[in-house]
C-alpha cells in the first residue's frame, strides 16, 4: 500500500529531473547529419543514457538474459516491424525485450493516451502485446477504453514520464552526432559499453542479433 502512494511522487521527481536536464543541456537538432548505417557504440552522455533507459516506464516480458530496450510509439511502422521480425527469435534467446512506448505530443489521440498511461503506470506487458495484436483502436473495442490519460495526476505523470524518456535520450543521441529516429534501440556490449541503432534495417538487424547472441532466423 506504501508503494502505491509513492509511485507518483516517484515518477513526478524523475520527470521534473528530465524535464531540468533537458532545458540545461538540449541542443538543436544535427542538420542534414544522416543516421548511421550500422549499429554505433554511445561515447558521450554514457551515464544519462543509463539513467534514463533504466529508469522508464519500459515492459517486458521478464526474461532473464541480456535486455535490449526499443523506443517508439504504437502507429510507427517501422518500429512494428522491428517487433514482428525480431521479438520472436529473441524471446526465445532469452532476450528480455523492455520496450518504452511514448504518446507523440499534439500527435496522438485520446484513447492512445491513456492506454499509454496504462503501460507506465501499470508496467504490464500483456497490455502491450494485446495493444499490438492488431489494429491500435481494437484494444478499446475488445478490452475497453481505460481512464482518460488526465484523469487524475498519476496517470498524467505516466503519460508524461515516456515523453520525457524520449526527449533525454534524443538529447544524448543529438551530444553523440545523430539525430532522434524510431524504433531507438539500445544494448550492452561485452564490455559494458552502450550500444545504438536507429531504425530499422535489415543488415543491423543481423548485427544486433550476433551481438546480442541470438541465431540466425
Amino acid at each position: 500500500m506504501r508503494i502505491a502512494v509513492f509511485v507518483p511522487i516517484i515518477v513526478f521527481m524523475l520527470i521534473l529531473a528530465g524535464i531540468g536536464y533537458v532545458a540545461v543541456f538540449e541542443k538543436p537538432p544535427v542538420p542534414g547529419k544522416l543516421l548511421p548505417k550500422t549499429p554505433q557504440t554511445i561515447t558521450i552522455g554514457v551515464a544519462e543514457l543509463t539513467d534514463a533507459l533504466t529508469n522508464s516506464p519500459w515492459v517486458s516480458p521478464g526474461l532473464s538474459g541480456k535486455a535490449l530496450y526499443k523506443i517508439g510509439f504504437r502507429t510507427c511502422p517501422d518500429c512494428i516491424n522491428y517487433e514482428m521480425s525480431e521479438f520472436k527469435d529473441m524471446h526465445k534467446a532469452n532476450i528480455d525485450t523492455r520496450v518504452i512506448v511514448y504518446a507523440r505530443r499534439g500527435q496522438t489521440g485520446a484513447i492512445e493516451e491513456a492506454i499509454v498511461a496504462d503501460l507506465a503506470c501499470t508496467r504490464n506487458w500483456s497490455i502491450f502485446t494485446r495493444w499490438m495484436e492488431d489494429v491500435p483502436e481494437a484494444y478499446a473495442e475488445i478490452y475497453g477504453k481505460p481512464p482518460a490519460a488526465n484523469s487524475n495526476k498519476q496517470r498524467a505523470a505516466c503519460l508524461e514520464w515516456g515523453r520525457v524518456v524520449r526527449d533525454r535520450v534524443a538529447n544524448v543521441m543529438q551530444q553523440n552526432g545523430w539525430p532522434m529516429e524510431v524504433p531507438a534501440l539500445f544494448w550492452r556490449a561485452e564490455n559494458g559499453d552502450w550500444r545504438v541503432f536507429l531504425g530499422d534495417d535489415k543488415r543491423a538487424k543481423r548485427i544486433i542479433r550476433k551481438e546480442l547472441g541470438v541465431p540466425k532466423s
